[in-house]
């Protein structure tokens, strides 16, 4: 049985591709960072309220009538 030897060259250029592709990568995470600014802390708290609020919507929406009864007839 004959077998052919095989060598992989990667080309030069291949590390500059990764690199850059990293390069971009950082720089897309950076601008979306940016973007959300100074409300991504009050924003993730609110995603976070949501998240467990909706797996209890019933209760959750009767705890807020409730709430807003109590406050309705206390002002009254």
């Amino acid at each position: 049985m004959t077998t052919i030897p095989v060598q992989a060259h990667l080309p030069a250029d291949d590390n500059s591709f990764v690199s850059s592709d990293m390069t971009a990568l950082a720089s897309h995470m950076c601008d979306c960072e940016r973007s959300h600014g100074a409300l991504l802390p009050l924003r993730s708290a609110l995603e976070r309220a949501k998240s467990l609020a909706s797996g209890h919507i019933v209760t959750t929406g009767a705890l807020v009538g409730a709430t807003g009864l109590c406050l309705l007839l206390a002002l009254a």
